[in-house]
């Protein structure tokens, strides 16, 4: 269709030319001495344009033979840079594929190409971190380093994440720590942050990355809260050797991690250790009210409180609750035990034993029945007894 509205307006052209000609009756003159030419005015016009076109042509002619070295370089440019993304596009499939060492054989080539460089580059060290080889991977790195300092985030989470596989936690720790003055908000440098100082015990510092991380969407809620108790449950466990530093740091909890119950756990089993058997029954009694957990439970039939009588009523409350939890009754038969109370130790070791067989209730039957015995065995002393050495009373 392009090519028929072109046929008809140059057709209609010549026409108009040719009608133009033929009704034209002007000419032209030239004199240069001693030649005399005389032309139509039509013939002189249309050699004036061909003229003009001739030399048009040659110019450009000119033009395109001197610019041909340019041009020339500027193709094999284009051509290297299209080889050079080309390798960088093969050298990214290869990588998630799996095979590393095509990888990094075309990433080299795009590294080379200056095709993005600082990707090029970090490809390239991971797919040679990839299959071993720290030294290659290492001058990788150097290479993104020395692109100048708008690269520098991407050279220290590349560094910190490769120097985390290989489970050199302090060096990729002190890179992180850079990558967060640089950018602060920048959600991957935190996830590889909260991992390093993890890794390294850095436990207060790792509660201040979950929250920013839980702030930036950067971790899942359930994720966070294990990271957390894992946080509170370390420090809990090196400030258990004294009674003061461990309620500082239990105190130092948000009231709402207080109430999950394997820190209550882990809290009272060391206050139980340095003693402070009081603290530890509060602590257990507070958060049993609020969630029912049979660990805690079974911990409080071990806590020797100020009145055991009160324990047992205690759990005798609970028990209204949960009249089929072997573990409560359980630790009401430890509880009654350590009051010699026999009879009502026994029917509720009976109880648990039958609603759950466990070695342990076994154990403190044997126990159980040898206290029963003892005290069916121990002479009773009535006021007419004649003592040996002093005779009759």
């Amino acid at each position: 269709m392009k090519s028929l509205l072109w046929f008809i307006t140059l057709f209609a052209l010549a026409t108009a030319v040719a009608l133009a000609v033929s009704l034209n009756t002007g000419y032209v003159l030239i004199v240069i001495a001693p030649w005399r030419i005389e032309v139509s005015l039509a013939v002189f016009v249309i050699g004036l344009v061909l003229v003009c076109l001739g030399l048009y042509a040659l110019s450009r002619l000119v033009m395109t033979t001197l610019s041909l070295p340019s041009r020339v370089q500027a193709y094999r440019l284009r051509r290297a840079r299209n080889r050079a993304r080309s390798a960088l596009y093969q050298s990214l499939t290869s990588y998630f594929e799996g095979n590393f060492k095509k990888a990094e054989r075309q990433a080299e080539l795009a590294l080379n190409g200056e095709e993005s460089p600082a990707l090029s580059a970090v490809i390239a060290a991971r797919a040679a971190h990839e299959q071993r080889h720290f030294e290659t991977r290492d001058r990788y790195l150097e290479r993104a380093a020395a692109l100048g300092p708008e690269t520098r985030l991407l050279q220290l989470t590349t560094r910190a994440d490769l120097l985390l596989d290989e489970r050199r936690f302090a060096e990729a720790l002190e890179f992180l720590k850079e990558a967060h003055r640089i950018a602060p908000k920048q959600v991957r440098a935190h996830q590889l942050l909260l991992k390093a100082q993890v890794a390294t015990g850095a436990w207060k510092p790792a509660l201040e990355t979950v929250d920013l991380l839980e702030h930036l969407s950067g971790i899942e809620a359930p994720q966070a809260q294990r990271v957390r108790r894992n946080a509170w449950q370390q420090l809990l466990r090196h400030s258990a050797h004294q009674r003061e530093e461990l309620l500082t740091v239990w105190r130092s909890i948000p009231t709402a991690m207080r109430s999950d119950n394997v820190l209550a756990h882990s809290a009272a089993g060391y206050l139980m250790d340095l003693g402070q058997h009081r603290e530890a029954q509060s602590l257990i009694e507070r958060n049993l009210e609020k969630e029912w957990d049979a660990a805690l439970v079974a911990l409080y039939g071990e806590c020797i409180g100020d009145s055991t009588l009160n324990q047992i009523e205690k759990a005798e409350h609970w028990l209204r609750d949960h009249p089929d939890n072997a573990t409560l009754l359980l630790t009401l038969a430890k509880l009654c035990m350590r009051q010699s109370l026999w009879g009502k130790a026994q029917s509720y070791l009976d109880a648990s034993l039958f609603i759950e067989h466990s070695r342990e209730g076994q154990h403190l039957k044997a126990q159980l029945m040898t206290k029963i015995g003892d005290a069916r065995n121990t002479p009773r002393h009535r006021p007419d007894d004649v003592d040996p050495e002093f005779g009759a009373a």
